[in-house]
Parts: structure tokens; C-alpha cells; sequence
């Protein structure tokens, strides 16, 4: 019975009961179809519209695509519907995206893809991996990027979708390919018909396993493994295919030894050719056909033709109409989501080395002296190209403030150096004595001068006579006075000069006991120094101790720590308008609450897309 179902609330509309040409096609991990056709002038072709829902027999839910009409001696419209996991085709991841990493786990990674579904069709059922995986999506639909998600696992995976509910669910699933078959064919029983194709194109015998890092600081196995950068095939495989080589990378890796374990399990799957095969339904039992499910390991087995192999279904077509004409497609190994990009063309995009991308991580350091008023500033520059930027974490550790010498430069100046309030001292004493002075050998001297001798008589003396003499009582020689008659009133002036001769001598001169003494005022001294230098002695001087600091981040103060050490999450500091700017420089100054030696380790952690120009 095909049932027909609106696409708005999934109500029942119509049973297709006029419905020939039934098929039903599952592929592992890939979208499957089912394809019917209606008779020309049936009524119900008008309900068929496109984006409506159809189930087959209370199996999976397709959602119609555009039907095609063809004109033939029966005059049928053709219907073909997709499995309503391409539902998650509708929606996208628009802009960037970055998802996984450490403590982001598989699970963490396909919910964040379902919770942008605009309408929430799909939940997460079980998933059987926890890988911490990062990956990094550009304008992807979610299908693309759900299906992307297990692409790096090594170990096989299955996703399974119950639609009988709603919302409908998806699970991730482990793939036991060494379980017990749950099917077995057999020639002359149930197998009828076989066809065998082998896919040599992507064998490998010699493997080159890469991972964590870039370029020559990339992780190898050459320390693990005797020096050889590879593992290769036993001989006897190289001998019936000679050496293809394989380079495989996966940086999740960062040990030599989990790398080569990883690799070695990869090799010996490559290095045995795909194998498929293609069963007919024919004479398989009623619940083989109806319990025949993908994953399923099966056992074939054709004993005229030495034939044994335990294999995996990964793909199931069943004609509805025609029982012996559907088929089991199985292989030695199950198949990834390449087959379904190919099938989906422009309508699904899948790149596992754009979905992983590339995240980078830089450091930055700086280590200054700085105070209360002058900081440690550092600058880092974050890139045009970092589509993401993760986390801008700073390590801030205070010391004590540092200095390298003992002695600066001076510019000169004058100073008083003491004052004084004055004292009396004495200097020397002397118990006195003779001292001479000088001598002389004698001579003639004349001193010269004028000396005058006045006499004087009145008119009443006459005729006296009058003797003079000299002061001595010597007469002055050579004349006398006498007079008869009264002479008038009148002196005498005499010059002369003396003549003195000084014999050879000398003078002593007696110095009796004496002292000297004397007193100092109060006074003060002053002095000028001229600009000079000193010179340095060098090492290295601690000084302060601060126990605090403030951050700011371009310029804006976010946080004052109480500690001298502390680790910091900057990424919401750098916000502006939304985003973290690009292509410009940032800056972080560090303030301590007094003298220090500050020490600042950035660390920034970005996504950088596997793109760009070319440099030649």
C-alpha cells in the first residue's frame, strides 16, 4: 500500500492503490529513492504535488520531486521521491562556522547542525562516537555538513533514520563488519545469480601517514618505525600488486605511535582491491527479503567455484512489482558518502578538507617595566584572512621592577654645604725674645730745613747793645747789634741746614711672650657643581613589589585583578560592532598599582579557510 501525506502538517490525503512499477532503493550513508507510476487518468495524480510525503507499506518516508510524464501505449505519469533526509538539503549554515575541538564531541557537532533547521524536522537519536574532532563549514547546506561529520573516522559507521515518528530521528551508528552474518546465500539454495566487479583504483601498499602540524614540524611515524616514514604491504601482496603509494593525513594525530596503530589498520583495508557484488532476490526466503537490511553482513558461499566471502549489504533495491528482479549490492567493505555526492551533483557539496579547514594558533610575548602611570602595552596584529577567530587568551605575571645600573647623568647645580655660629681660636703663642732687625755700614746724611730765630726790641730800648746767641747759648759768629738811638720794632730770620754722619750699626728688637687670637663670625659655605656624569656600575636591582593591575584592551578598561598572576579569556574584550576586527592592529596595557616587571603572553587561536591566491 502507498500512502500519500501533505507536506505541511504530514496528514494522510490519499492511499495510491492505482500504483505500479514500485521501487525502493537504499544506499549505506546515502540518500535513497522510490520511484512509482500512476495511470494517466488517474484522479489522484492531481494530490501528487511536489514536497508532498509518500510511504510504501509503513516503511521509510519520501518526500516527491517533480514529477515526469511519459506518453505511452499505457499513458503513465512517473513519480520518483527522495528518502526526507534530503529535507535537510532546505536549510544552511550561512557565513562561517566552526564547530568540534577539545571537549566538543561527535554528538555536540550533529546537534549543532539540526538546531539550524528552521523547522525542526530532525533529532538526534544515538551516536556512537565521541571524537573531539574540529570543522569548519562555509555557506554549507546541513546535510552536506551532517554527512561530512564521520568522513575523518577510520572505524565504519552506519546512520539510521526512523521516520515513523515525528520529529523524525537520526542516529549514528558503529558498523560491525565481524559480526555474525545475519544472511546467507548460497549456490543452489537461494543464490541464482552473482556479479562480481573489483575496484582496484584506490588500492595502496605503501602509506605515508602525516598529522599533527605543517610542513617539516609535521608529525610522522619515522621515529616509531625504524626510520621509515611509511608502512607497505607484506610481500607477497606486493607481488601481485607492486607498490602503489597513498599519503594520508590526519592531524588529529599528535602521537607517533596512536598514528602508526591508525595507519597500519588503514593499510591493511587498502591494500586489498573493493569488491562488490550483486545478488538476485530470486528463491530467497520471504524473511530474507523483508529483513535484508544495510550494514547487514552477509556470507556467500559457491562451493563449485571455491567461493567464500563475508561481506557488508550496502545497498538494497527492491522491485515491489517483480520480486526476482531485486537485487543486493554487497561489499567487502562498505562505501562512504563519496557516492552520494556524485549522485546529489550541485545539490550537495561535501569536501572533507574544507570541512576540516585549518585552525591556527600564534604567541606573542612582552616583558617591560612599567608603574601607575606608564603600563606594558603590547600589540598584536590579527589577520584579514582569519575568518574565525576561537579565543585571544593573555597570561599577565607581575615581578618586581628591574633596573641595570647604579648611576644616571646630572645637569649641575649650587648648594650650601654648613653654617656656623661663630668662635674665637688661638692660633699661635711665642715665649718672646731679640730679634735684629737690620744693620748699616755707616755715612754722611743731610736732613735740610729752615730754622729761624726771631729778635725783637721796642722803641723805648736804645742805646743798648745787644748780644745774640744761639739756641744752645753759642753766639752766632761773624756779627754783633749795638745801637745809640732807639731802633724800631723788628725779627730775624735765619736758614740753614744740619749735616749728620751715622756710623756702622745696628737694631735689636726684643719681642716679649705673646699670643694671637681671633673670631669667626656665623657664616655659611656655598658651592657649584657643573653638569657631569657618573659612571655606571653595572647588574641587576630590584625595586617595588605590586600585587594588582587593570587590564585594558584598545584603550577601554574591562577588569582590575587582585593578584599578581592571572590568566585571561580577551575575546569578548575585542568586540566591536558584533565582530572582532580585522586586519588591524589590537592592543592590551597591562597598569600594575606600582612599580613592576610585567610579563604578557598573548595567545590567539583562529580558523583559518584551506584558501587564497596563489604565490609564486
Amino acid at each position: 500500500m502507498l500512502e500519500l501525506f501533505d507536506r505541511a502538517s504530514r496528514r494522510k490525503i490519499a492511499i495510491l492503490e492505482n500504483a505500479l512499477n514500485i521501487k525502493e532503493e537504499e544506499k549505506l550513508n546515502a540518500i535513497g529513492y522510490l520511484s512509482f507510476s500512476l495511470p494517466y487518468n488517474d484522479p489522484k495524480n492531481d494530490l501528487c504535488r511536489a514536497y508532498h510525503y509518500v510511504r510504501y507499506n509503513g516503511g521509510q518516508l519520501y518526500r516527491l520531486l517533480p514529477r515526469s510524464i511519459q506518453r505511452s501505449d499505457t499513458g503513465t505519469v512517473d513519480y520518483t521521491a527522495e528518502h526526507v533526509i534530503a529535507t535537510l538539503l532546505d536549510n544552511v549554515l550561512f557565513g562561517f562556522h566552526v564547530i568540534g575541538n577539545l571537549g566538543y564531541y561527535t554528538a555536540d557537532c550533529i546537534r549543532y547542525i539540526l538546531d539550524h533547521q528552521l523547522v525542526k524536522n530532525w533529532v538526534l537519536g544515538e551516536c556512537d562516537f565521541a571524537r573531539q574532532f574540529e570543522y569548519g563549514f562555509e555557506q554549507e547546506n546541513l546535510l552536506g555538513a551532517l554527512f561530512s561529520l564521520p568522513q575523518p573516522f577510520t572505524d565504519p559507521y552506519i546512520w539510521t533514520f526512523d521516520t515513523s515518528v515525528y520529529p523524525w530521528v537520526l542516529n549514528l551508528k558503529a558498523l560491525d563488519t565481524e559480526a555474525n552474518p545475519g544472511l546467507y546465500i548460497w549456490n543452489r539454495h537461494n543464490l541464482t545469480q552473482l556479479s562480481h566487479e573489483s575496484d582496484p583504483t584506490d588500492i595502496c601498499t605503501r602509506l605515508y601517514p602525516l598529522g599533527y602540524g605543517e610542513g617539516v614540524n609535521q608529525l610522522g611515524i619515522k621515529e616509531v618505525n625504524d626510520g621509515l616514514p611509511y608502512l607497505q604491504s607484506p610481500q607477497e601482496i606486493l607481488d601481485q600488486y607492486g607498490i602503489v603509494e597513498r599519503v594520508w593525513v590526519d592531524r588529529r594525530y599528535e602521537n607517533a605511535e596512536s598514528l602508526k596503530a591508525a595507519a597500519q589498520a588503514m593499510l591493511e583495508e587498502l591494500q586489498i582491491p573493493a569488491e562488490s557484488y550483486s545478488v538476485s532476490f530470486a528463491n530467497l526466503s520471504e524473511a530474507d527479503q523483508n529483513t535484508a537490511a544495510l550494514g547487514e553482513v552477509v556470507r556467500i558461499v559457491d562451493r563449485e567455484l571455491g567461493f567464500d566471502r563475508r561481506t557488508v549489504i550496502t545497498a538494497i533495491t527492491r522491485d515491489y512489482g517483480d520480486v526476482p528482479a531485486s537485487t543486493l549490492t554487497i561489499a567487502n567493505r562498505p562505501k562512504d558518502i563519496a557516492d552520494t555526492v556524485a549522485d546529489l551533483a550541485d545539490r550537495q557539496r561535501i569536501e572533507m578538507t574544507y570541512s576540516q579547514g585549518a585552525t591556527n594558533l600564534y604567541a606573542q610575548s612582552l616583558q617591560a617595566n612599567a608603574d601607575q602611570q606608564s603600563g606594558a602595552v603590547i600589540r598584536f596584529w590579527i589577520p584579514a584572512e582569519m575568518r574565525i577567530v576561537n579565543k585571544v587568551l593573555a597570561k599577565i605575571q607581575l615581578q618586581q621592577f628591574r633596573a641595570y645600573s647604579q648611576a644616571t647623568e646630572a645637569a649641575g647645580s649650587t648648594d650650601s654645604t654648613s653654617s656656623a655660629g661663630g668662635a674665637s681660636s688661638s692660633t699661635s703663642s711665642s715665649g718672646g725674645g731679640t730679634t735684629r732687625s737690620s744693620t748699616s755700614d755707616g755715612g754722611f746724611s743731610v736732613t735740610s730745613g729752615a730754622s729761624s730765630r726771631s729778635t725783637s726790641s721796642s722803641a723805648s730800648d736804645t742805646g743798648n747793645v745787644y748780644d745774640t746767641s744761639g739756641p744752645d747759648g753759642s753766639s752766632f759768629a761773624g756779627h754783633t747789634h749795638r745801637s745809640r738811638s732807639a731802633l724800631p720794632a723788628h725779627s730775624h730770620t735765619i736758614s740753614h741746614t744740619h749735616t749728620v754722619s751715622a756710623g756702622e750699626h745696628s737694631h735689636d728688637v726684643t719681642i716679649p711672650s705673646h699670643t694671637h687670637r681671633f673670631s669667626v663670625g656665623s657664616h655659611t659655605h656655598r658651592f657649584e657643581i657643573p653638569a657631569h656624569s657618573h659612571q655606571i656600575q653595572p647588574g641587576i636591582y630590584f625595586f617595588g613589589g605590586a600585587n594588582a593591575f587593570t587590564v585594558r584592551v584598545n584603550g577601554v578598561e574591562v577588569q582590575t585583578v587582585n593578584a599578581s598572576t592571572a590568566e585571561l579569556d580577551l575575546t569578548d574584550a575585542l568586540v566591536q560592532d558584533g565582530v572582532i576586527p580585522r586586519g588591524v592592529w589590537h592592543e592590551v596595557d597591562i597598569v600594575p598599582n606600582g612599580l613592576s616587571y610585567v610579563s604578557i603572553d598573548m595567545f590567539v587561536q583562529g580558523f583559518i579557510q584551506s584558501r587564497g591566491d596563489a604565490t609564486v
